[in-house]
């Protein structure tokens, strides 16, 4: 006998409407998961003292193509971007940190300075959908906004380690690097060119595209071909300045002391236009190559590119389907 669902529709001849391609319906097991991360992730930020806010499912384009970079695969790519009946461009968010940095802004939360603040919910991005990643996707995160020292870069770390914990969830891996400061990025910037117009015949389509426009993600290619060329390029740890040297060593020393175990990836870049200092993710092998469960760092040239006085930042975001594939592998 046919299912339910098709002798329904045989019977009124309606055709019953799909689920968009990449976005899911939670139930059972899974749906038990979810709120599991989410009531844990409420429970670690309190105890980290991290304030939950709330904040719109869509915004005006340009606080994200502003705040992550024209030339970024999330805004040149990913982007569910819309016109409203105002004729305003608005985009479904793709991500937290920009929001919360306009709203840090326009709301006066820099009054409060600094702040600490945590939250979840959907987001969107148009891209292949695989194992855990999703186009309508969850997020928790949270974001230090006005403190600028390596014990909050070592905090959110020890606070990652924390959810691994209290998740009951293994084999999560922590890998840390940092991108020094502006200036530092600009002498590497030209130094990592001029490599990499050296060799621009060994480069991939993709990679010969970022080489002017986003360089440092070259480094993060996963093309095999391209692994020699990449592990011999110039390393932007040779371009740190003595302040940011002593930030990344601080931070290192810092989530020693606290027992963290990690590995220092000098081609972790991260995707993002705003991130400086420290960058960090932990992975893990169980999810295919899309292994990284948490990623964050520090991004203090955020708010005054958006248009406010300068103030340090940092935080981190972990995707939740992510760890339901993880949990729901482990049991």
């Amino acid at each position: 006998a046919p299912p339910m669902s098709e002798s329904k529709q045989a019977k009124s001849g309606v055709e019953t409407p799909q689920a968009i391609r990449g976005t899911q319906d939670i139930f059972g097991a899974e749906a038990e998961a979810f709120g599991f991360v989410v009531e844990t992730f409420e429970r670690v930020r309190r105890l980290y003292r991290f304030r939950r806010v709330e904040m719109p499912v869509f915004e005006k384009t340009a606080v994200f193509s502003r705040s992550l970079g024209e030339t970024t695969d999330v805004v040149s790519k990913e982007m569910y971007s819309f016109e409203d009946r105002g004729g305003e461009s608005l985009t479904l968010r793709p991500e937290f940190t920009a929001g919360l940095a306009r709203a840090y802004l326009t709301d006066g939360w820099q009054q409060y300075a600094p702040v600490k603040l945590a939250t979840h919910g959907p987001l969107f991005r148009y891209e292949r959908p695989q194992k855990g990643r999703y186009r309508q996707f969850h997020q928790v995160g949270v974001e230090a906004l006005g403190l600028g020292g390596p014990d909050v870069d070592a905090e959110l770390i020890v606070m990652g380690a924390r959810l691994w914990r209290d998740l009951g969830l293994n084999g999560i891996a922590l890998e840390i690097n940092t991108l020094g400061s502006s200036q530092d990025r600009a002498r590497y910037r030209a130094r990592l060119v001029a490599y990499l117009e050296r060799h621009q015949d060994q480069l991939d389509d993709d990679s010969r595209r970022r080489m002017h426009t986003n360089p440092l993600r070259v480094l993060d290619s996963k093309n095999p071909a391209l692994q020699g060329l990449i592990e011999a390029a110039p390393k932007l740890l040779d371009d740190l300045d003595a302040e940011s040297l002593k930030h990344f060593e601080d931070v290192q020393r810092l989530v020693r002391e606290a027992g963290v175990d990690f590995r220092i990836n000098t081609r972790l870049v991260r995707g993002l236009d705003y991130y400086n200092r420290t960058v960090f993710e932990w992975v893990t092998t169980a999810l295919g190559a899309q292994g990284t469960v948490c990623a964050g760092g520090r991004y203090d040239g955020l708010i005054e590119q958006i248009g406010g006085k300068p103030a340090p930042a940092a935080g981190f975001a972990m995707g939740v389907e992510r760890l339901i594939a993880l949990m729901m592998d482990a049991s």
